[in-house]
C-alpha cells in the first residue's frame, strides 16, 4: 500500500509534556490511581505502576482503583 502517493496534507503534532514518556527518570509524570477530585479514580497502563504501557500495567493498576472503590464503600477486600 502506497500511502505516500494518496496523501494531500499532513502536521506534525508535539506536546511532549502531554504524554507520559517511557524514558527512564519520567514516571514521575505518570498519575497516580487516587486523584484529588473525589469520587474520580484512574485506571489504566498510563497510570504509576510498575509496568509501562503493557496489558499487565493496566490490570494492576484496575486492580488498585477497584481496591480504592472498595475501601471508600467500606467493603471489604
Amino acid at each position: 500500500m502506497n500511502l505516500a502517493s494518496n496523501l494531500t496534507d499532513y502536521r506534525i503534532v508535539k506536546h511532549p509534556e502531554d504524554f507520559h514518556s517511557l524514558s527512564p527518570h519520567h514516571d514521575w509524570m505518570r498519575p497516580e490511581q487516587v486523584t484529588q477530585i473525589n469520587g474520580l479514580i484512574l485506571a489504566g497502563d498510563y497510570t504509576r505502576q510498575p509496568f509501562f504501557a503493557t496489558m499487565e500495567g493496566a490490570v494492576i493498576s484496575g486492580m488498585r482503583a477497584a481496591n480504592l472503590v472498595l475501601g471508600y464503600h467500606d467493603i471489604p477486600v
